[in-house]
């Protein structure tokens, strides 16, 4: 009777009879992680930092999540999943309101009838979900 041959001794046969090309997985890996943050980069820009530790984020609150690029990018994910993006989007505008300096009154006024228009005007795209004591 005729033993059948090991795991073992069919698969290094195999490996000796076609032989695995030899590839870098860390050389892969780093040539994939560059093409993500060069992505990263031209959607963020260069300022924003790519990692953020779950520590920071849980002392410092979403604006240390929001000044990162993955970890708001999972965010921002997760958002899209529950249809609550505008909420982001709102929050981001808002915060982008407060900061900058505007050269007149009027352009102040009109930027805050635009984000008006966009996030609390009914019906309109990107409506949040406020209080109606708001």
């Amino acid at each position: 009777r005729h033993r059948s041959s090991s795991v073992t001794s069919i698969l290094t046969s195999a490996a000796l009879a076609n032989p695995l090309p030899s590839v870098d997985v860390h050389a892969l890996y780093k040539i994939r992680n560059n093409k993500t943050s060069r992505k990263l980069d031209s959607f963020f820009g260069e300022l924003a930092p790519h990692d953020i530790c779950i520590k920071e984020i849980r002392k410092e609150g979403l604006k240390a999540m929001l000044a990162s690029k993955v970890p708001m990018c999972y965010f921002l994910f997760h958002l899209l999943e529950e249809y609550s993006s505008e909420n982001l989007f709102f929050f981001i505008e808002l915060e982008q309101y407060e900061s900058f300096t505007y050269s007149s009154p009027t352009q102040q006024f009109n930027t805050a009838h635009h984000i008006c228009n966009i996030y609390l005007t009914q019906n309109s795209h990107f409506e949040v979900n406020l209080d109606e004591k708001v």
